[in-house]
């Protein structure tokens, strides 16, 4: 009897355990329904598709028509890929959709962007008329006027970029999607503004870049705000316009004069910011040293830079004119200062007085010039002076002019009349 007992029991116990090897062998394979997500990894790579094990003992087939611009060499043995369940053949073959997932996974994304006022990316994939498509997992338009902050030319220039996109309209049911570049890059812009405009003090000196010029400046950016150097603080020297010192593009450094901060408006916002530049306090002022650079007797080379009725300018450094007076323009009396001078010509000059404080500096051509040998009538007068004295009173200087030869009497007025 105890026998039986033994033998019913190891039945029961036998029973027990097929049970649960049954229940252990169905549970490896694993019950998804269509329209479900399956994660799993990828066990073959076809040019027709992704043979995918999603758990267990259970594979599903992900063709190569449900992933999107299907290319083998870009997946991997073992690599973990996700799709939705779109097809199942009772226990037997699952089909997946990477396309679907990915559209889902884009729609679940943009939603939560919209009402989490969040920026988000994407590729832009063409150009159409009108605008820009961006893949968000679902296809997003981006309207031209919504791409930059300026109109843009060649749509197709952004074409395989990645942008950053604002969300401005959904429609599910139409599967719409309206995004904007143009917002975000105006965000982005007001913030490097605000933390610009802080880190800016007057007086101090900084480097920008030269981002516009115009007849009466130039617009320099100082990292996320612009500031204007007036012409009058473009140089030490007198020029006609800022592109005889600077150019576009060019690093420059300049010396903050003041910083306007405008009111904000409703939104927050402040337009009226104003930032006031010298480039040319950004170096030292050649009138600091002038008059020992330029001490008064010392002969140098300058430049005509300006004629005036009564006066010529004279650069004798970058930045440092002076004034020669046109009764100190040339030995012989002139009407004018063109009569003997002309612009960019270059003279030599001696310096006759310097006042920096002033910025006043006097200058002379005459006095620059070599002293000349005495002339050939100065010594034939002396010489006919002389011999006037010798032979008294009787003889006139007319006389003596006489007894000289023609050619020495043609000679003497000549220099006369010069």
């Amino acid at each position: 009897m105890n026998n039986e007992l033994s033998t019913s029991s190891e039945n029961v116990q036998n029973e027990a355990t097929s049970m649960a090897d049954l229940e252990s062998y169905e549970n490896s394979f694993k019950r998804v329904k269509v329209g479900e997500f399956a994660k799993g990894s990828i066990e073959s790579i076809s040019p027709e598709g992704l043979t995918v094990n999603i758990g267990g003992k259970t594979d599903g087939f992900m063709p190569a028509v449900e992933i999107n611009n299907y290319n083998p060499a870009d997946f991997t043995i073992g690599e973990e890929i996700e799709g939705i369940v779109v097809s199942r053949k009772g226990e037997g073959e699952i089909v997946l959709s990477k396309k679907r997932a990915d559209r889902e996974a884009g729609w679940k994304r943009i939603l939560e962007a919209q009402e989490n006022g969040e920026i988000i990316t994407a590729t832009c994939t063409s150009a159409v008329k009108g605008g820009i498509i961006v893949d968000l997992g679902v296809r997003g338009f981006v309207p031209a006027s919504q791409v930059n902050v300026r109109p843009v030319k060649d749509l197709n220039e952004f074409v395989g970029e990645e942008l950053k996109l604002r969300i401005i309209e959904i429609d599910r049911e139409k599967r719409k999607v309206v995004l904007s570049r143009k917002s975000v890059i105006i965000e982005e812009r007001k913030k490097q503004r605000e933390e610009a405009i802080a880190k800016i003090k007057e007086g101090e000196v900084i480097e920008g870049e030269v981002a516009r010029i115009t007849d009466f400046g130039a617009f320099v950016n100082l990292g996320g705000i612009d500031g204007l150097i007036h012409i009058s603080e473009m140089s030490w020297k007198r020029i006609k316009h800022p592109s005889e010192v600077i150019s576009i593009g060019e690093k420059v450094k300049v010396l903050v004069l003041k910083v306007s901060i405008g009111e904000r408006d409703e939104k927050g916002e402040r337009k009226s910011d104003k930032i006031a530049l010298s480039l040319r306090q950004a170096k030292e002022d050649p009138w600091a040293t002038a008059e020992t650079d330029f001490p008064v007797n010392s002969i140098v080379e300058g430049k005509i830079t300006k004629l005036a009725k009564r006066y010529a300018f004279v650069e004798v450094t970058e930045g440092i004119e002076g004034l020669i007076p046109i009764s100190e323009i040339a030995i012989e009396r002139i009407n004018a200062p063109e009569d003997v001078l002309k612009l960019e010509q270059v003279v030599k000059v001696k310096v006759k007085e310097v006042k920096a404080t002033e910025r006043r500096m006097l200058l002379s051509i005459k006095a620059a010039l070599p002293e000349k040998p005495r002339s050939n009538r100065s010594r034939n007068n002396n010489n006919e002076y002389a011999e006037y004295m010798e032979k008294g009173s009787s003889a006139t200087i007319g006389d003596i002019l006489k007894s000289k030869n023609e050619k020495t009497i043609k000679e003497v007025i000549d220099e006369a009349n010069n």
